[in-house]
């Protein structure tokens, strides 16, 4: 049975670390930032927000199985806590879904017995975070599979988190009284590693501001403000470091020369996304 995050997944002579805590992520991590593992990923919590800071899976597309999706899987982990995780009264009688941070089916391969365990793993309220209904089942959900439409390779690794603000919206449920403490995130980032017809880590990072504007195509990204970053502005955003070589294997390293605020950010420092040809894979 396949367990939680592997460095080494891409390859036994390429490590891709968890990211390390910096700032008020590392102030505000769940036991010092303790890594819970799960069928195929491996999640970081933020004691404070009380949503994941990370979930970061190991995808193997060749060896994918098909497993249906119900809705009576849903669970909170007992490791971490009922208290420390943001249950479904939060997504009850609104227009929020309980949205996956690592993707269900992307952590679905295996032996059958490992892809329903990782099925089932991917339905724990750490793994779920208040995004709207417009923004999960549009870009959310279209942004990986336009990556993985454009990279060819069988294995990725999938790091993936909300960016909270401070001006985020408290919201505390329909019925609930204000001062849960509990605030909807201003975005979500996704970076994705995999190695290039060189056998070489490469790098695509995303970062998406949620939004509850409506739109009558899913994959709209106008609206929602979708674009492809520099590895560096997702450490800026969302306060995480890396190990320092994969800021390099970023596409957009030496199209970019600083990191700043991404919905400060004008072209061309940023890259906006409309389809999957816009998504670059290479600096040329």
């Amino acid at each position: 049975m396949g367990t939680g995050y592997d460095p080494y997944f891409l390859s036994g002579k390429h490590s891709i670390p968890l990211p390390a805590l910096l700032g008020n992520t590392a102030s505000g991590a769940l036991d010092l930032g303790k890594v819970f593992d799960f069928c195929h990923f491996s999640i970081v919590m933020n004691r404070q927000t009380k949503f994941a800071i990370f979930s970061a899976a190991c995808v193997d597309k060749s060896k994918a199985i098909p497993i249906t999706r119900d809705n009576t899987s849903w669970h909170f982990d007992d490791r971490i806590g009922i208290e420390n995780q943001v249950g479904p009264e939060y997504y009850a009688e609104n227009e929020y879904d309980r949205g996956h941070l690592t993707r269900r089916k992307d952590v679905c391969w295996g032996e059958p017995r490992e892809a329903k365990q990782a099925n089932y793993d991917s339905f724990c309220y750490a793994n779920i975070a208040l995004q709207h209904h417009n923004f999960n089942t549009g870009i959310w959900n279209c942004l990986e599979d336009w990556v993985l439409e454009r990279v060819s390779t069988q294995r990725l690794i999938v790091i993936t988190g909300p960016i909270h603000k401070a001006e985020d919206e408290e919201y505390c449920g329909v019925h609930g009284a204000p001062g849960c403490a509990v605030r909807v995130p201003f975005g979500f980032w996704k970076s994705v590693f995999y190695l290039d017809d060189k056998q070489q880590v490469a790098c695509l990072s995303f970062l998406i501001r949620q939004s509850p504007e409506r739109s009558n195509n899913r994959c709209e990204y106008q609206r929602l403000i979708t674009y492809q970053v520099p590895l560096a502005t997702i450490s800026k955003e969302a306060e995480l470091q890396f190990e320092a070589s994969l800021y390099e294997k970023n596409p957009l390293y030496r199209r970019v020369s600083f990191a700043t605020p991404a919905h400060d950010l004008p072209a061309p420092r940023l890259k906006r996304i409309w389809h999957p040809a816009d998504i670059v894979l290479d600096e040329s």
